[in-house]
């Protein structure tokens, strides 16, 4: 296989593309902040490339790749409307029929939307609503559905602020007796960060810090409240750090063999689910139960080929990590496809064609 030839991008070169990029996104999508995603796609593809002008913008190479940027884009989106849906309703048809409308609504729309990605959550949400709402069988999931929306929206769009009043009565209750919300309002008295800083004798830089504090361990309390389970929000202060400093402690051990005992099983899995991981590029968890989580690393080798490993954890009250298992995920990986599959045209069709989509634009 020909070694693929990456393209030498300066600061200046890297700024020119992305603007070029934004520049001809914002000319088909006038309200929608696309330029983000869509150049995330093309700069992709265009370090592969191999440049006709290394030093000038390859313009004929990003107009000709841009129609297939923007279907990955929507059919990106789609799926994430999707996936909301299906999550919540467990009904393939309906989340096919309200993802559809929610791009639809997406395309159409006349106001400017900057995070698209939160749009589509909340629109999906509404949509989810306004479905049950006629459902009279299904009222649970609506009412369900009805007291998350504001607290999602709040979640979304606040970095600083949280509303509880959308939760339901017990959720409410017990948040606002934590001892993460009396923090909260605590902090909420003072009028600024220098005035929160007198109060604890400590320096704005501590003082900024343990707000950071305060306002993760209340997100991770409402967001807990809520249901969710997947997502590192869910972690507090303490136990996002417990994570971090984990990942650094198994990337570190699990390059070293010294000391390892035949009986220390956990230990020499460890070391082999970690070969050939050599820095890890991205996390996820999943709370499993309480105390119980699956942390996800991903790792791209230097030849583009995808590692992904799963360890089953346990973090303790006291915020220290056990392992119970760890695997190494063979199913992903880069799978040539053979040369004499033939895959129907309509199979290999977008979902959301480009003509599609610049078609609904108004």
């Amino acid at each position: 296989m020909k070694d693929p030839v990456f393209i030498p991008i300066s600061k200046k070169r890297y700024d020119d593309i992305i603007r070029y990029i934004s520049d001809i996104t914002s000319l088909k999508f006038r309200h929608l902040n696309l330029s983000d995603d869509i150049a995330n796609y093309i700069l992709a593809k265009l370090i592969k490339a191999a440049p006709t002008d290394p030093m000038g913008i390859p313009a004929d190479f990003i107009n000709s790749i841009f129609p297939k940027a923007v279907e990955d884009v929507f059919n990106y989106y789609h799926r994430v409307a999707f996936q909301f849906c299906l999550t919540k309703t467990q009904d393939p048809s309906l989340s096919e029929d309200i993802s559809q409308e929610v791009i639809t609504l997406l395309l159409s729309s006349q106001h400017h939307i900057n995070n698209v990605y939160g749009w589509i959550r909340q629109v999906t949400h509404n949509l989810l609503c306004k479905h049950y709402a006629s459902q009279t069988k299904e009222k649970d999931l609506y009412n369900m559905l009805c007291v998350e929306s504001s607290s999602i929206h709040n979640m979304m769009t606040s970095e600083n602020t949280f509303d509880i009043e959308g939760l339901n009565p017990q959720a409410k209750n017990e948040i606002l007796a934590s001892q993460e919300y009396q923090n909260y309002t605590t902090m909420l008295a003072f009028d600024g960060i220098s005035d929160y800083a007198t109060s604890m004798n400590v320096s704005e830089k501590v003082a900024q810090k343990r707000k950071d504090k305060v306002i993760r361990n209340l997100r991770s309390k409402i967001l807990l409240a809520i249901g969710w389970e997947a997502s590192r929000e869910i972690l507090n202060y303490n136990q996002y750090h417990a994570i971090q400093k984990f990942i650094r402690t198994i990337l570190k051990e699990g390059h070293s063999t010294d000391g390892i005992q035949p009986q220390n099983k956990i230990k020499l899995k460890l070391t082999q689910v970690m070969n050939g991981i050599e820095k890890i590029d991205d996390w996820g968890i999943n709370m499993v139960d309480n105390g119980r989580f699956r942390l996800h690393i991903f790792h791209l080798t230097q030849n583009k080929q995808p590692i992904i490993a799963t360890f089953f954890i346990i973090l303790s009250e006291r915020n220290q990590v056990r392992i119970e298992n760890c695997q190494k995920n063979e199913i992903i990986g880069a799978h040539p496809i053979p040369a004499n599959l033939h895959i129907p045209k309509k199979m290999g069709r977008a979902l959301w064609s480009y003509e599609k989509i610049i078609s609904l634009l108004k």
